[in-house]
Order: structure tokens, then sequence, then C-alpha cells
């Protein structure tokens, strides 16, 4: 029904070309002026601005969730009173330069073999996604205004309420420079030699340069149905007409296809107060209308009250559109949807058009082509904030939302670390956790979710990596379980098996004084008194009071003075003996305490080191620990670690700390502690920790709760692999994860789960083929390898370690 006339004409009138007979390519450029803060005049007192949005996850939540989404959505559509364009620009991808980012680098140091296997998964899982595509969304709004100041004051205003609405829908929103515009338009311009851009607002105004010479094309022809240059071929598509009811998905589907293009939502907001006169005077005419149809069957002696079929129906339609606005906040819109396609051939276009044709038949939307109006249509198009070409027609606040420009979040940092594919979007999940904010994490994943698989694949890859900020990172494994020894042996590490009858000695003392000056001596024999009275806590089994403190400290200086004169490295015995000299009972009772530690059977904390703690990869095993020996030997290693952290972070160099089974530190007081206060402070010192362990739902009922609770709170990055079914609820809310994205946790295989990263949370599939060598290398599932151990394994099958 045509609704609307007169007053609202105006609202969706078309702007006319800045040159109707374009003389040359440059005309073709519907920009006036260009500002260095992104806002661009597009015809006379007309200003138009860009933002950028990232996507946020719809596709992977529930109907409740989705349903949360659209009114959030509808909530931003009503806010903004201005003629506004979303844009959905599929743009092209450098895959060269995405394979020199994320690939590993050759170093000749001996690993290039493991180095080519990481490349190859990720060229493989490349082919697999959208090739060659770059998906980014954009918010341009044009303006009227007199002058350019005032529109800057304008959009200013219009800034601060984009980016309240747009925070509580979960997705960023940034304001584009000029020099950003320019590049979004050069890129279409110019697809395939995006790197030449090289254009600066500022250096333009000092030179007088034309921008559109560096913009436009060397060849453009414009066709009926049609248009080319000297690159590609493209075509301007319409939706024509709607269906009663849109599907939220229909959108997305379209611009999920693996090709390049531009769709334009622009959107005219209907004031309020005109879309309720209007309203009531079509009502009133159609009571009339009924009216006059009345006396016309009276008059021929039709006295029925039936009203007509079509009558009857326009009279319902305007009652709901004036229930609607009145009592469900909804909004009247002009909207026009337009499509640009772009391919290498005709035959390719042809057959681009064919697909979102169907597309559109299958969800009851008639798509068509711009006939005689290609110009016209790409200007519409494209992100700089005109629309020339009228096919608007009025919706409801509702029925733009299901316009929805979101689909699912990715993970595709610049560099990184591999981590498999995103699951629905199939592209790879790429991240650095050195950009997060706080890059601590945590892997979870029940026996044969694949956690030691996946964490392994990270360990390598971090070890392999050579950026320019990876290239010297430490890897230190705390390993419970003893499984880790085999990947410290693949890239030459240092293992240091802790037990009673090991010979692998560390000596916590081991400071070297000599070089050091009077300041730093003081400094190094204040912290090893600060280490020597949590020791002495751990074997006295019960607080110190201050005597013993005194104690402790006063045998530590002596001890390091000792030393000093003597020029030699102290061990435990010194400090036993030391304290044996001194006149006060306690110091019989701490050196009591101390003697299983130094002269006893568990004194293999007192011998000078012979493990080379100073590796790159350092895995220190832990598994044949005694109970007696545990709580001492947790305090020698955790502190090892702090003070390699801290000697890296004095030479630039980032720590990767990796505990597996963490709920089994969880279980000692002292290391819980001690780890609740690595966790908080070990990113100000370059050091990025990972807790490795089962079930998240175990240990947050048990007595760490709160520990763990601070932890998580300290951690931006979790991979959540398989979980039990019953522990989903607790799962949840520990992570404000939805509903819908714990299906890819629960039952999950091998290998698959939830990735959150930041504020990125991904369904990830990091499976490798079983035939892959690094399959056999980190592969932990006692069952395959009993088979390895008798034959080669054989087949092709893709898959993960099916147990941990």
């Amino acid at each position: 029904m045509r609704l609307f006339t007169d007053s609202f004409q105006q609202l969706k009138k078309a702007s006319v070309p800045l040159y109707r007979t374009p003389k040359s390519i440059q005309e073709t450029i519907e920009i006036l002026k260009v500002a260095e803060n992104g806002i661009f005049e597009v015809r006379k007192g007309h200003y138009s601005k860009t933002y950028r949005f990232q996507d946020i996850n719809y596709t992977t939540t529930t109907e409740g969730e989705q349903l949360s989404i659209i009114e959030r959505y509808c909530k931003l559509l009503n806010s903004l009173d201005v003629e506004f364009k979303i844009t959905l620009n599929n743009k092209n991808k450098d895959m060269q330069k995405l394979r020199k980012n994320v690939f590993l680098k050759e170093r000749q140091d001996g690993y290039d073999e493991y180095r080519g296997m990481y490349n190859h998964i990720m060229e493989a899982k490349i082919q697999e996604g959208k090739q060659g595509i770059a998906q980014e969304r954009y918010l341009t709004i044009t303006i009227e205004r007199g002058n350019f100041e005032e529109a800057k004051a304008q959009f200013a205003t219009i800034e601060a309420s984009l980016q309240k609405a747009f925070r509580e829908l979960g997705s960023p929103i940034v304001p584009l420079s000029g020099n950003e515009r320019m590049q979004v338009l050069y890129d279409y311009y110019h697809l395939g030699d995006e790197e030449s851009f090289d254009f600066d607002i500022r250096e333009a105004k000092q030179t007088g340069t034309d921008f559109r010479n560096d913009l436009c094309n060397g060849m453009l022809k414009y066709y009926s149905d049609y248009f080319q240059d000297e690159n590609k071929v493209g075509r301007a598509l319409f939706i024509k007409k709607y269906p009663s009811g849109l599907s939220d998905g229909f959108l997305n589907e379209i611009a999920s296809l693996p090709v390049h293009s531009v769709i334009s939502i622009d959107v005219v907001p209907i004031p309020k107060e005109l879309t309720t006169k209007v309203l009531q005077k079509k009502y009133l005419g159609i009571e009339s209308d009924i009216i006059r149809q009345q006396r016309v069957r009276n008059r021929n002696n039709d006295f029925s009250s039936e009203i007509s079929y079509t009558k009857r129906n326009e009279k319902k339609e305007i009652e709901n559109i004036m229930d609607d606005v009145r009592d469900n906040d909804q909004c009247l819109f002009y909207v026009a949807v337009t499509m640009v396609f772009l391919a290498k051939t005709r035959e390719e276009l042809d057959s681009i058009t064919d697909t979102v044709m169907t597309i559109g038949k299958r969800n009851s939307v008639t798509i068509d082509k711009h006939y005689l109006m290609q110009r016209e249509a790409v200007n519409t198009a494209l992100p700089i904030g005109v629309r020339q070409v009228e096919t608007m027609r009025t919706m409801l606040t509702q029925s733009l939302a299901s316009l929805l420009p979101f689909n699912v979040q990715e993970l595709q940092d610049e560099t990184g670390v591999y981590y498999g594919i995103n699951q629905v979007s199939k592209n790879i999940n790429v991240g650095n956790r050195k950009k997060l904010m706080n890059g601590n994490g945590f892997i979870f994943g029940v026996p044969g979710s694949g956690k030691s698989f996946f964490s392994k694949m990270a360990m390598g890859a971090v070890y392999l990596s050579n950026g320019p900020d990876c290239h010297t990172d430490d890897i230190i494994v705390v390993d419970p379980m003893n499984e880790y020894f085999d990947i410290a042996k693949l890239y030459g590490g240092t293992v240091v098996n802790l037990s009673s009858y090991t010979d692998n000695y560390m000596n916590p003392l081991e400071v070297d004084l000599a070089d050091l000056s009077v300041l730093k001596r003081r400094a190094v024999i204040r912290q090893k008194s600060e280490f020597m009275l949590g020791l002495c806590e751990q074997s006295t089994g019960e607080s110190l009071n201050s005597r013993q403190k005194t104690l402790i400290d006063r045998c530590v200086r002596k001890v390091y003075q000792e030393a000093a004169r003597k020029k030699q490295i102290p061990v435990m015995t010194d400090f036993y003996r030391t304290l044996l000299e001194q006149k006060e009972e306690e110091a019989k009772g701490l050196a009591l305490s101390m003697e299983l530690f130094t002269e006893g059977s568990l004194n293999i904390f007192n011998h000078q080191s012979n493990v080379d703690v100073d590796n790159r990869f350092l895995v220190f095993g832990i598994q044949d620990l005694g109970e007696e020996l545990f709580p001492i030997a947790m305090l020698v290693m955790l502190e090892c670690i702090q003070q390699r952290i801290m000697e890296n972070w004095k030479k630039g160099i980032a720590t990767w700390l990796w505990i597996d089974e963490f709920h089994v530190l969880l279980q000692s007081p002292y290391s819980a502690n001690y780890l609740w206060a690595l966790w908080k402070k070990v990113r100000k010192r370059r050091g990025i920790c990972t807790g490795i362990t089962q079930n998240l739902a175990d240990i947050l009922r048990s007595d760490s709760r709160d520990t763990i609770g601070t932890m998580l709170a300290n951690s931006e990055f979790v991979a959540l692999l398989r979980q039990s079914s019953t522990d989903l609820d607790t799962v949840a809310d520990a992570l404000n994860i939805s509903e819908a994205q714990l299906d890819y946790v629960n039952n999950a295989p091998a290998g698959t789960g939830l990735l959150r990263f930041g504020s990125v949370v991904i369904p990830f599939d990091e499976t490798v083929s079983k035939d892959s060598k690094l399959y056999q290398m980190y592969n932990t599932n006692p069952y395959e390898l009993a088979e390895q151990a008798e034959s080669a394994d054989g087949g092709g099958s893709t898959g993960y370690p099916a147990e941990d």
C-alpha cells in the first residue's frame, strides 16, 4: 500500500550528482572537499563522516540472546535522527602479506623443518577459508550545515551518543580520519593494488594536489547493467521488493559470499511528529473512503455493513502501524539497500549475480539490477555519504533491524600465535597475547579434549616464532605429570626433574655478587632474606615470630658477607651452620627444622646448581616430589621462575609460563598465594602466565575458588575445550559465556572449543591431520603412542590426541 506522499517525498529524494555528464574519471568521484579529521563535504552544505565498527557474535547466540541484541540495535536505530548509511565492505585481503605476517620464518637454527610443519598446516587452513576477503563495517552519517565548523560541532555531539549505543551492543566504534577514509575508497577503486596507496591530506593541501587524481582509476566505463575499469568488472544491484517478514540472516548470507562486494543500507529517519500527522491523515482518508463506499451501496439498495476486503486490509495495516509507533516505540524510516559486486570477468560477475538473486528468491526478496544507473548506484553504495538512486521504501524500526549487520567475531591480529580456525567463518585465528591488556590466561579441558596438544602447539609456535617482538621469548613449563619433557628435548630445552633421588640440582642461594654494585648487593641480599623467611616457615610448619625473622635475616646477611669475602657461592649448609653459631635458643629450633633439607635425605637444594636454568625452554618436572619435599620444592621453583621473569624483563625479554595440572598447585596454600600474587604483577614484567587444568567447575567449587576467581579476572585469554555437561552452567557464569556458545564445548570433538581473547569470543577448531609429523611429535594419546611404537600410523584421517 502506498502510504505516504507530499511531505515525505522530500525526505527520500535522491541527490543530484556533482557532474551530470562527467568529462573525466575524476568527476565521477562524488566529493567536493576532504579534511584531515575525516569530514568530507559531499555537496554544497552537506557533510559526511564515516565510523568503523566491529562485528559481534550474533550467529553463535541463542534465540533469546539474539532478541536482546536486536532490541539494543533497535534502540540504536531510534536514537539516530540524521541520514545514515551502514556499509558491509568485503575488501581485498593481501594473502601474501597475511602469509608473510603469520608464517614462521626460517632461521637456519636446526628447527626450520618444524617451522615448515606449522606453515603447512596454516596454509591448508587459509585455503579452506575466504580467500582474499576481509570484511569491514562502516557507519556513514550525512548532515546539512552552513559551514565546516558547524558540521564539526554537530558530529562531536552525535559521536557521544554513538559511542554509548555501540558500547551497549558490545561493538567498539571509532571515527575514521580523512586519510583512512581515502584509503577505504582507494582500496575499492584499485582492487588488488592497495599497497600503492600513498596519499596524505596535509601534504596534498601544501602542494595543491587534487585528491581525486590519487583516488580515480585509469579507465572507467559504465554500461546499462554493469561497469568496467582497468582491473575489474562490477554490477550494482538493489532490493526491489521485500517480504512481509524478512529473515535476520538474509543480509549476512549475502555478505558472507566469498566475493568482493560493497553492501550499503541507506536510512532516512522520518520525524515522529510528521509520521504521526501523516498516519492520522491517512487513517481519516481510509475512513472517508469507507463512508463513501457505504453511501454508494445504499444508493444501490445494498444495505450491508460489510467493508470491502481491500479497505479492510488498508485500515488494519494503518492501525497496526499507528499502534506500533504509539505503543511499541517504533519509528518510521525510508530504507534502500544497494549492493555492488566485483569480479575479474563478465562470466564470473554473471555467476555472482545469479547466486545473489537466488539467495533473494529463497528469502522471498526480489533483487534487481540498477539499469542505466550503475554510476549513481556505485556512488550510493560507497561510504562517501551520498544517495543518488531512488529505491527507498518505508520500514518500521523492527523491520529495519532485520537487516542486521552482525555475524560473528574474528580473531585476526596482524602477528601472533595460530589458534586454529573460526568454526563459523572458517578464517584462521591469529592472536597476539602481548597486545591484550592482560595476557595471562587459562586452558581448560577434560581428559581427552586435547588441551595438552593445544598447549604444545602454542609453546612450539612461541619458541619457533622469530617476529620482531617474539624471537627472544623464553618458555618455562611447570609439569606435574612429566608430559612436557618430550617437547623440551625436541627444542633443545632443559628438564629439571625435581625429586628426592634426582641428580638435577638447583641452588636457591645462588647469586654471584662479584660484579654487583653495593646497592645491588643489598637489594639481592634483601630479596634472598625474604625467600629464606618463606623457606624457614615452610620447614617449621608454622608462622614465624619477630625474633625468628630477625635471626633469619641476620644469618642471610652473614652468609653473603662471608661468600663475598671468599668469592664463593653459598649453599643451604652455609645458612644452616650460621644458624647453629647463633646464641639464641630460637636459632637452634630453626636449624633443627632445616636439618632435613640440608644434612638429611631431602637435601636436593643443598648443592651447587648443575642444570642450565637459563635455557630458552625450561621444564620443571614435579611428579616425583614427595609430600614432605613438595612445599619446599614449590617455593624454590617459584622463586627461580620469578627471578627469571625479573632478569628477562631487564633484558627486554618476555617470559611465557605454562603451569599444567594447575589445580595441583592450588592445593598448597603457599603456592596458591604465590601464583595469585604472580598473576597480578607479572604483566608489568613482560610475563605471560597460562594455567592448564581439567574442569573449571571443580576448582571453582574448591577452597581456592576465591583465588581462581581473582586470577580469572586478571586473565584475558581462555581456551575452553570440552567440558562436562553437568558443569556448563558454572562455566557460563564464571566466564560470561552464552548458552549457545556453550554448545561448542558440550561434547565437543577433541581439539575444538571456545576461545576468549580479550573481548572476542569465538568457536575454534585446531584439529591436525594424524599424518602430520607435528601431530606425531605432540601427541599425548597413550593408545596411539603405543600403536606408533609398534607400526607406522596410516590413513590420512584428521584428528586430535584423545588423551591428555
